[in-house]
């Protein structure tokens, strides 16, 4: 009998042990995706679950337009009230900031930490392919749905979360929500896309849970090193430059007559001193005049308490916007909260290769080359919302519509490190990345531009389908370092030259010879070689024409240029 048992046992063991090698560890391209999105993702409600339940923060189109509408007419109104001559700042105040609080009290923080209202928002515990559309339109953005549609709608979950608390605290539900998707596919690891402040919350989640349960982790866009939109925010440098708000609506434009016209008029008012000196210099004397009022009546009041947006203030501004905010000290309740996350923040890069010690595979995608919102006259290097030093940990760029030769100095790459990460239109060197091996930027791409069908989230999905750790070298034919999105035509080029844009002669530099050459290339006196059409075909229709003649006579004379 004792014997008989022991064979029973060992024959269990033995069944035990080979279920433990066929158990679901799915493959990388078959393993379920949790995808955690961004700020304001999720829509947060007042009084959830009872028939007052109200929309906290605006999220239809309808509601964007209305608060455009209110909180416009409002500046304008105070601007009136304000006049050129009596400069009077709290009338204008007194009309302007009322119609900014609207929007912002339902979601508000007392300068403890603690939320004025509690929020309530829909769990999302279903595949993307078990929801209606209509629940769709309403429960997820544009990029959990696009990335659904091609990773595979019956094998995506979206994790919903209030993005106003601490992420320390929301990484908590994200770590039971992953837990919750293994036990419902059977798997023992997912595969995880973190998008912008989603970003914040995986990093949050990484290093308290580490990357045991994680197979490959794309950070798209990522706010883990917070934006200086919030920084300058939180530290008051709130100004409007007039060059900037036309940089932004050009680029912003794509293909738009109306956005185009409006960049026009304020690029002509911009281009006459006096006119941007007389309308612009008073709106700004305006801003600066009402910020006292701005931050003691909205900001403070509303925002200052608010962990969610602690966590977008890049390390370098933290404490000198605790002291701007709180300059009598900051509450110790909200300090207790808002620290942990500035601690994480600052130990990124340890916290990742920690993760990738615990088997997770991981990869940056972000873009470049968009002018940062105007609200500040500095021209970082952005995908609109985030500037691409923070998206990256490091990069070294240019500034935005200047290249590294503006500088008048021939660029080298800063970390020499045996491999070429210099963008090939010389605005970023990725050299100084956290991680520039696993770093993959796409040019024109703005912050959430990502979309199925015109090549932006190739490079996500190919990271999250990996079956080993990729870098940008491992397949660039198809994914190099660095890409050009066509805003026009709406592709994605993947550009794997070594060369300079615009630099057909190969002379190292771009010049009046460059643009000499191509004009004989469109001309038909020199047929042009594989490398010409590389450098030399910057509108990418196939063949170098005097469309692209002129582009490099803008390049070779240093004047910006805008190819979608």
């Amino acid at each position: 009998m004792k014997a008989t048992k022991k064979i029973v046992c060992l024959a269990l063991a033995i069944v035990m042990t080979a279920l433990a090698f066929v158990m679901p560890v799915v493959a990388a391209d078959e393993a379920p995706l949790v995808i955690v999105d961004g700020i304001n993702s999720t829509r947060l409600y007042t009084d959830f679950g009872t028939e007052n339940q109200k929309e906290a923060f605006f999220g239809s189109d309808t509601d964007i337009e209305a608060m455009i509408t209110d909180v416009g007419g409002a500046f304008v109104g105070g601007l009136v009230k304000y006049g050129y001559n009596n400069k009077d700042f709290e009338a204008f105040g007194n009309t302007f900031i009322p119609a900014l609080n609207k929007y912002f009290e339902p979601i508000a923080y007392n300068t403890d930490g603690t939320p004025k209202h509690e929020l309530g928002f829909y769990e999302t515990k279903k595949t993307i392919s078990e929801y209606t559309e209509e629940e769709r339109a309403t429960l997820f953005t544009s990029f959990v749905l696009e990335t659904a549609k091609k990773y595979g709608e019956d094998n995506t979950y979206s994790f919903s979360y209030d993005w106003t608390k601490s992420p320390v605290e929301v990484a908590k539900e994200l770590n039971t929500f992953i837990n919750y998707v293994r036990a419902e596919e059977g798997c023992k690891k997912v595969n995880v896309a973190a998008m912008s402040m989603g970003s914040v919350i995986m990093l949050s989640y990484l290093a308290e849970y580490g990357g045991k349960r994680i197979n490959n982790c794309v950070f798209a866009s990522p706010a883990w090193q917070g934006t200086s939109i919030v920084g300058n925010l939180f530290t008051g440098n709130i100004e409007i430059d007039i060059f900037a708000v036309e940089n932004y609506l050009v680029k912003s434009a794509d293909m738009s007559a109306t956005t185009h016209l409006t960049a026009y008029i304020i690029s002509f008012i911009a281009s006459y001193e006096g006119l941007s000196h007389e309308y612009f210099g008073d709106i700004n004397a305006a801003i600066q005049g009402v910020n006292p009022y701005l931050y003691r009546d909205s900001i403070i009041p509303l925002m200052a308490g608010m962990p969610g947006l602690w966590s977008l203030v890049p390390a370098e501004d933290f404490e000198a916007a605790k002291k701007f905010l709180f300059p009598e000290g900051i509450d110790p309740n909200l300090e207790a909260i808002i620290d942990p996350y500035y601690e994480i923040q600052t130990n990124a890069k340890q916290i990742i290769e920690d993760a990738e010690d615990d088997g997770m595979r991981f990869g940056i995608v972000c873009g470049y080359n968009r002018q940062m919102v105007p609200i500040s006259s500095e021209y970082e290097q952005s995908d609109e919302v985030i500037d691409v030093k923070y998206m990256t940990g490091g990069a070294t760029c240019a500034l935005y519509l200047q290249a590294y030769d503006d500088w008048g100095q021939i660029y080298t790459q800063k970390n020499k490190d045996g491999h070429n990460h210099v963008s090939w239109d010389y605005k970023i060197d990725a050299s100084t990345c956290m991680f520039p091996e696993q770093t993959w930027l796409i040019k024109n791409m703005s912050h959430s531009d990502y979309n199925a069908d015109n090549g932006t989230l190739d490079t996500v999905i190919w990271l999250l389908k990996a079956d080993k750790q990729y870098t940008v070298h491992t397949d660039k034919e198809n994914h190099p370092q660095f890409s050009l999105y066509n805003t026009y035509k709406r592709h994605v080029t993947p550009i794997i030259l070594d060369g300079l844009l615009g630099d057909v002669d190969n002379s190292g530099a771009v010049n009046t010879l460059d643009a000499k050459l191509a004009l004989k290339i469109a001309s038909g006196q020199v047929k042009a070689t594989e490398y010409h059409l590389e450098v030399g075909d910057i509108d990418e229709d196939g063949e170098i024409t005097t469309v692209d003649v002129r582009y490099i006579l803008h390049i070779a004379g240093e004047i910006p240029y805008v190819i979608a």
